[in-house]
């Protein structure tokens, strides 16, 4: 695999970015984009990452990471993040890798992720990109208040400080001040759109390629209740969908480095199933 890092230009500031690309020899078959995670558990998922694009490289399918604006090594600070500028990063991205050989064929959201790659491709409706989902986040709102409650825990045990709670924050955002949670600067604007945004809300274009991959827990068989519970009402029948469960341990919550080789074997076997053949 050849990896290009670089910046990418757009017009709310510079993105860094990784180009991975399949070895030289190889027929290049096309390109995935991946939104990734947020916050911590964009840095938890870093390796995972690196382990699909490495294996979609060797089937002749290249992969584009990007930070987006105010996270990892781009421009702005984390308080200068907003959903639409989030949005409008991944739409610059996919439209650099269509000038690429082989295009953009499909979009990669991982966690809250999903939602933006969602979103994104419900704006793009063509049903030739595929979408892949990992442990996808159904409701913003469920996400951020447990990305709030790693604040609470934190003060726990600080009795100078008064009592935290998630209805204290939402106020000071609602005052328009900005809430720093582990190190993480959450401007309202940002909040107030997390908050509202809903995986379900973002019809896909008919005949979309579609795979769910979530872990499977106590060695079950079927997806978790949140998931079963969303995908009665979407993303409709005339989608696609695949659902598929892998064994590894839960990468994006674990602070220490931790792979699961069944998501990346999953997910690589669909994707080469799904793009274009030289």
């Amino acid at each position: 695999m050849v990896c290009r890092p670089f910046f990418m230009a757009t017009a709310a500031g510079r993105l860094f970015a990784i180009h991975h690309l399949p070895p030289a020899g190889v027929v290049v078959r096309g390109h995935v984009l991946c939104a990734l995670p947020f916050n911590e558990e964009m840095n938890r998922s870093r390796s995972m990452v690196t382990l699909l694009a490495q294996s979609l490289a060797t089937l002749g399918i290249g992969t584009l990471v990007v930070d987006l604006l105010g996270t990892g090594d781009s421009q702005g600070e984390h308080v200068d993040a907003r959903w639409d500028i989030w949005l409008a990063n991944l739409a610059g991205a996919q439209a650099w890798l269509q000038s690429q050989d082989g295009g953009c064929v499909a979009l990669w959201g991982i966690r809250l992720g999903a939602i933006l790659a969602a979103e994104l491709h419900a704006r793009t409706a063509d049903p030739r990109l595929a979408l892949l989902l990992w442990q996808p986040v159904v409701e913003g709102k469920v996400h951020l208040n447990q990305f709030m409650r790693v604040k609470i825990a934190a003060q726990m045990d600080r009795a100078e400080l008064p009592k935290l709670t998630t209805a204290a924050m939402r106020q000071q955002w609602q005052a328009g001040q900005s809430v720093e949670i582990v190190g993480y600067e959450i401007h309202p604007e940002l909040a107030s759109a997390i908050e509202a945004a809903s995986l379900t809300a973002h019809r896909l274009a008919q005949g979309t390629p579609l795979l769910w991959l979530e872990q499977m827990v106590n060695d079950g068989s079927e997806l978790s209740i949140s998931s079963r519970k969303a995908l009665q009402t979407w993303p409709g029948e005339a989608v696609r969908l695949t659902c598929a469960l892998f064994n590894g341990p839960p990468f994006w919550q674990v602070h220490e480095r931790a792979l699961a080789p069944d998501a990346v074997a999953r997910s690589s076997g669909w994707l080469d199933a799904q793009a274009p053949r030289p």
